[in-house]
């Protein structure tokens, strides 16, 4: 069995009405602890429903008059062990010893359950035959045989139950045989792109995407983190392309709204280079796009968010940057003779920004061999601490920015730069890399890939 992690309080999606619960067991090893029931939404992450202690005998009730929605839950004991069962019957009883919890569990009035764990057992005695040290060949394929026999057989007489979805959407596509000649390495390689497209194409042909109980279980966020991580393509055309296929078929209103969320969240905010390009496309024809599956103040955020994001994407124009620089002369990026421009966003008092100024300042020779400038902006506006900041780091040389300007009229100080709003400063230091038309050709890229960044560049140009 598995370790139980830390349990989540999560309040994101509302629930079906069903069967008041009664469920009622019997755990031998167990004396006087606390008990929870909760069901999963995603892997990593569990809703308590219930709690309740033991008694000194390991007996305990979970029994409530609220609905619970159905799908697959845990019951959690002893701080490090639990037990996966399915939630379609809410009135059910089980009993098993800590000792060997697969051999000795039993189920009474749960027909999901019992096919559930004799499924288990049987693949774990299946297993273990199997990996046996020493078996020949003949008996590995034999036991190999077995296994596919016992799943098919099993999924046939299983087949109304919930849990035989469950199976299913455990399971990889089977890739059919490839057929063509295998003569060469063109031939070779072609057998490669059929298998990769097929298995692309089928990948949740198991996981059925208009059950809403598929949202209360591990499956469905593993198969999207390892779809779009090792089957995508990651630009943000592929992504965007990719998810529109798979919310197509996702009709359920719960199933939706969790496949979007996962899908934006992840590429929001994503290391890798350009793929918020994604999280717009979600945003626009997902969030804006369809209201009705949001809360009002959701859709309001998004729209704030895109805001922000949309016009930084990659291949935009910089949006303008007020600044002065030491003399109090106004700066303009735009004019800047350099072929690439690296601005550095910092905040004085940043313990992280001094640590990066002199990591970025250590590549002033190679910056100046390729005509790359740095424009160091200053968030905060204070001028003895920015002008006691380029004194201690030394980065005179580089073209040094505050937003602080001063009216010819009034003589008082004015600022015009809303770094958080306009350029998504929410932490320190932020770094863009602008190309010679300063439009934005990196973003976010830490100070220690930026040689390797512009070699990059370099490279693409030839």
């Amino acid at each position: 069995m598995k370790v139980v992690g830390s349990l989540v309080f999560i309040l994101l999606f509302g629930t079906c009405s069903f069967a008041q619960y009664d469920i009622k067991g019997k755990i031998a090893g167990l004396s006087k602890s606390e008990v929870y029931l909760a069901h999963y939404f995603g892997y990593n992450q569990q809703v308590i429903k219930d709690t309740v202690l033991a008694n000194e005998s390991g007996e305990f009730q979970f029994k409530g008059n609220e609905s619970l929605p159905k799908g697959l839950y845990l019951i959690s004991f002893l701080k490090s062990k639990y037990i996966d069962v399915v939630m379609e019957d809410a009135n059910f009883s089980f009993s098993l010893d800590t000792t060997d919890i697969l051999k000795s569990i039993t189920f009474v009035n749960s027909s999901e359950n019992t096919a559930f764990y004799a499924f288990q057992r049987k693949m774990n005695d299946l297993y273990t035959a199997i990996n046996q040290p020493n078996l020949a060949l003949t008996q590995k394929q034999s036991v190999s045989k077995e296994i596919q026999v016992f799943q098919k057989q099993w999924k046939t007489e299983n087949a109304t139950l919930f849990v035989s979805k469950l199976i299913e959407s455990s399971f990889d596509p089977e890739i059919p045989v490839y057929t063509g000649t295998l003569k060469s390495k063109a031939d070779t390689t072609k057998m490669q792109m059929y298998q990769y497209q097929y298995y692309k194409k089928h990948y949740f042909d198991g996981l059925d995407l208009a059950d809403e109980r598929m949202v209360r279980t591990p499956f469905l966020q593993r198969k999207l983190e390892r779809f779009f991580k090792d089957l995508v393509v990651q630009d943000p055309d592929s992504i965007a392309r990719e998810s529109d296929l798979i919310l197509a078929k996702a009709k359920d209103t719960d199933i939706r709204r969790y496949i979007i969320y996962k899908i934006a969240s992840t590429y929001e905010n994503n290391p890798i280079l350009g793929t918020e390009g994604a999280f717009v496309h979600l945003a626009e024809k997902y969030y804006i796009g369809e209201p009705a599956l949001w809360d009002s103040s959701t859709v309001r955020r998004m729209k704030e968010r895109l805001a922000i994001i949309k016009p930084l994407l990659l291949g935009k124009p910089f949006p303008k940057m007020n600044l002065t620089d030491v003399s109090g002369k106004e700066l303009n990026i735009a004019t800047l003779p350099f072929k690439y421009t690296v601005v550095f966003i910092y905040d004085p008092d940043c313990s992280h920004c001094k640590e990066e100024t002199p990591k970025l300042f250590a590549l002033n020779d190679y910056f100046k061999s390729k005509n790359i400038g740095v424009v160091a902006s200053s968030i905060v506006r204070d001028k003895q601490a920015w002008k006691k900041f380029i004194a201690e780091f030394k980065i005179g040389s580089w073209v040094n920015g505050i937003d602080i300007h001063i009216n010819p009229q009034t003589g008082k100080e004015e600022y015009y730069t809303d770094f958080k709003n306009t350029f998504d400063v929410y932490s320190t230091p932020v770094v863009y890399v602008l190309d010679q038309q300063k439009k934005i050709v990196g973003k976010r890229i830490p100070v220690e890939n930026l040689k390797e960044f512009i070699q990059y560049l370099e490279n693409k140009r030839k």
